[in-house]
């Protein structure tokens, strides 16, 4: 078996990342199957601590300045993120390095009898899905790699998301908001209730600020499952400096941020590479996780010089990522924004961390996102703003007249309709000058096309198709 035949086999099962999810049920959702097939690997998971973390928006931000503090610590980290940008590989880390090929091959290889055996058990517990496959590939991994801890990211909702078969040191949750409403529910409450289903009986759980629906469920949960609940906020807290913005440079300077934890008697100053104002609450939610996790018996013990050195190193990519900066053409960014909350984000954080003249918005989607959020956070702009719309490759990807169709309904003439991203990149260019902005957002798959065109993906695994 050579890379390409074993993502061949991860990818011949259900594969809800291709197809779309499917509506609630107990068939497709369950932890029956992921936690079957573990045990048939010896509960891999059960050989490191793990801190876990759910939510809407910033969990993957979250996840990588918790894994970056504990590495500068000198901790051997893992960290399970999804979806990738290029390679299946960028999913599985170690130490920040991406699981290797070869590593890839002989996991899934060692993987498949005991699949066989949970295909055994189809007519009880379901077919397995790809994901899971993944999942139960990277806990494996990460006890092959004798990991000191592993920082896991949940894929889906959180209590019946794959990851949640591992109990951890801690519970994490970024902030939620409305995504994924078919499978989660069609209200704040419905979807905190999904995400808080990661706390755990007498757990350590840390919220960050939250809408008052689906705080009420978070602290309605964690008081059932006897659980202790910290809030970004209050327990944890963070303030920017003040500063006068005099700056002409086309990026800002990045400011520093002050985060604190009074019951610790612990304080940081920290400038963080991740752009935007939205990543201080990140970084204050990953601050309080990792302090608390070491309140843990099996917690790993963490200093704050080492917390802020993680967190000044930590970059992550399509997240407000510059992919061009060349003073005789526009500034180019990407980020990953897909729902409407984090395209009113994404909108602060463009007006807040660049200078331009113009801004030129290079956007696709999947077809099951809210479209109609989106353009109408989008639209809200105030400085000059034209819009090419654009798909990805991948299988999901809306076609750009449905974009225009939800999202310029009032007024259709207003986008440029381009069929793929590179000639939306090129048509953008045309229209952008050297003082202007191209953003290209909407989806991570749009932004991940993005950095293959500027050719900053050093590896691809091709088309998802």
């Amino acid at each position: 078996m050579n890379y390409q035949q074993a993502l061949d086999y991860l990818y011949s099962f259900i594969n809800y990342e291709k197809s779309g999810m499917p509506a609630a049920n107990p068939a497709a959702y369950n932890l029956e199957r992921i936690a079957y097939l573990l045990e048939l690997l010896g509960n891999p998971q059960a050989n490191y601590p793990s801190i876990m973390i759910a939510g809407t928006k910033g969990k993957g931000s979250t996840a990588v300045l918790c894994a970056s503090a504990l590495q500068e610590a000198g901790y051997r980290v893992g960290l399970y993120s999804q979806p990738h940008l290029h390679t299946y590989r960028e999913r599985i880390r170690v130490d920040g390095a991406l699981i290797s090929r070869e590593e890839v091959v002989t996991l899934v290889e060692r993987l498949k009898p005991y699949v066989e055996q949970t295909l055994e058990a189809e007519a009880s517990i379901g077919r397995i899905t790809t994901y899971e496959l993944g999942t139960a590939l990277a806990l494996q991994h990460f006890a092959d790699g004798g990991v000191d801890i592993a920082v896991l990211e949940v894929g889906l909702g959180g209590r019946l998301d794959a990851v949640n078969v591992v109990t951890p040191l801690l519970s994490v949750i970024s902030s939620i908001s409305y995504d994924h409403v078919e499978v989660l529910g069609d209200t704040l409450a419905k979807i905190a209730a999904e995400k808080a289903g990661i706390i755990k009986p007498g757990g350590l759980v840390i919220s960050a600020a939250q809408p008052p629906e689906a705080m009420a469920v978070i602290e309605s949960i964690s008081r059932e499952q006897g659980a202790k609940l910290y809030r970004v906020g209050e327990d944890f807290t963070f303030n920017a400096t003040d500063s006068v913005d005099i700056t002409s440079e086309r990026i800002k300077p990045v400011e520093p941020i002050i985060l604190s934890a009074p019951a610790n008697n612990a304080q940081i100053e920290v400038r963080l590479l991740l752009r935007g104002a939205h990543q201080y609450a990140n970084a204050a939610l990953a601050f309080g996780a990792l302090l608390l996790q070491a309140q843990s018996p099996k917690g790993l013990r963490i200093t704050t010089g080492a917390i802020k050195a993680g967190f000044e190193k930590t970059h992550w990519e399509a997240r407000l990522e510059v992919l061009q900066d060349m003073s005789n053409k526009p500034l180019v960014i990407a980020d990953g924004a897909h729902n409407a909350e984090s395209a009113a984000r994404l909108r602060e954080a463009l007006a807040s961390t660049f200078n331009f003249e113009k801004l030129v918005f290079v956007v696709g989607s999947s077809s099951d996102k809210d479209i109609e959020g989106v353009f109408r956070e989008l639209r809200r702009f105030t400085a000059p703003v034209s819009f090419i719309l654009t798909r990805s490759r991948h299988p999901r990807a809306a076609v750009p007249t449905m974009l225009r169709d939800r999202g310029f309904s009032d007024n259709p003439q207003a986008p440029e309709l381009v069929q793929n991203i590179a000639m939306a990149l090129e048509e953008a260019h045309k229209l952008a000058g050297k003082n202007d902005l191209i953003c290209v957002t909407g989806s991570l798959f749009v932004a991940a096309e993005a950095r293959e065109y500027y050719g900053l993906a050093l590896e691809s695994d091709g088309s998802p198709d």
